[in-house]
C-alpha cells in the first residue's frame, strides 16, 4: 500500500516485541511470548483491521468484471461492505464469480496472514439465482447457504415499502 519499509518495520517491531506473564494466587509465572495476534486493547489493533480492510477492499475493486449490486436504478454499485469484523460481498451468482472471490480471498490470506472462518460465514442467493449456479458457488466456495436472518446488526435486511414498521423501535 505504499508505506515505507521503516514505518512498516517499527509497526512490526511494535506488535510483536510483546510479552506476557500470568500472575497466580499473587505469584508471577514466567514470561511467554504469543505466537501471533494482537494484544486486546493495544491502541494500534484499530488502525491495523481497517489498513488491513483497506487492502482487501482494493483488491475487491479491481478484480475483473467484480459488479457486485444496486439497490436501486441508477445507484451506484456495490460490490462489498464492511463492518467492525464482517465482511458482506456481492457477486453475480455464478462459478467465474465464485472463482474470483475465492481466489481475491486467497490473495488476501497470503498477503495479510488473515485468513476466512468459512464455519461462521454464510451465503445468501437473491430470488432469481438457479439451483445449479448456487449449487457451484456453495461447491467452489466451500460456504453453507443462509437463509434470509431478518436482521443483521439490529436493522432490518429487506425493508421493503413500510419503512415505518422495517424501523419502528430503533431510537435516533
Amino acid at each position: 500500500m505504499g508505506f515505507s519499509g521503516s514505518w512498516v518495520s517499527r509497526i512490526i517491531h511494535c506488535i510483536s516485541s510483546v510479552s506476557y506473564s500470568v500472575v497466580l494466587n499473587g505469584i508471577v509465572g514466567q514470561k511467554f511470548v504469543p505466537s501471533r495476534g494482537l494484544r486486546q486493547g493495544d491502541p494500534l489493533s484499530p488502525f491495523l483491521f481497517l489498513i488491513c480492510s483497506e487492502g482487501l477492499s482494493s483488491l475487491l475493486r479491481q478484480a475483473v468484471g467484480c459488479v457486485g449490486v444496486r439497490i436501486a436504478r441508477g445507484a451506484p454499485s456495490v460490490s462489498h461492505l464492511f463492518f467492525a469484523d464482517d465482511s458482506l460481498i456481492f457477486r453475480e451468482t455464478s462459478a467465474y464469480g465464485a472463482g474470483v472471490v475465492q481466489e481475491l480471498l486467497s490473495v488476501y490470506a497470503s498477503c495479510s496472514g488473515q485468513l476466512v472462518n468459512f464455519d461462521k460465514s454464510a451465503i445468501f442467493f437473491s430470488g432469481n439465482s438457479g439451483d445449479d449456479n448456487k449449487a457451484d458457488v456453495r461447491r467452489i466456495l466451500g460456504i453453507s447457504q443462509g437463509f434470509n436472518p431478518e436482521k443483521y446488526l439490529g436493522l432490518p435486511i429487506i425493508v421493503g415499502r413500510n419503512r415505518k414498521k422495517a424501523f419502528y423501535g430503533i431510537e435516533r
